[in-house]
């Protein structure tokens, strides 16, 4: 007999979730989501100076860098921060 299961992955609203794996579960981010959500964004988490989520790879990291430079919202000085900020945070290798 074949075990179907299924797991569900919440990614909150600042692009942070939990992925459960099979000897334990991490804490990532895994996409750049909401950057002002006050939990989990990346902005609000620079602006506090907490302790940066890993982001979940190297492909997700980047791929958040470039959204970030592409941004037209954002102050050009905000913008210079938040791209160092996301490249001093770690990531955690990929599969």
């Amino acid at each position: 007999m074949t075990d179907h299961s299924s797991q569900i992955t919440f990614v909150r609203p600042g692009g942070v979730a939990t992925k459960v794996f099979a000897d334990g579960a991490e804490t990532m981010r895994v996409c750049l989501g909401y950057l002002h959500d006050p939990d989990d964004g990346v902005l609000a988490e620079m602006n506090a100076n907490r302790d940066p989520v890993p982001w979940q790879s190297a492909k997700v990291r980047d791929e958040a860098i470039g959204a970030v430079e592409r941004r037209k919202d954002l102050e050009d000085e905000t913008r210079t921060q938040l791209v160092e900020w996301i490249v001093a945070t770690p990531y955690f290798e990929d599969h």
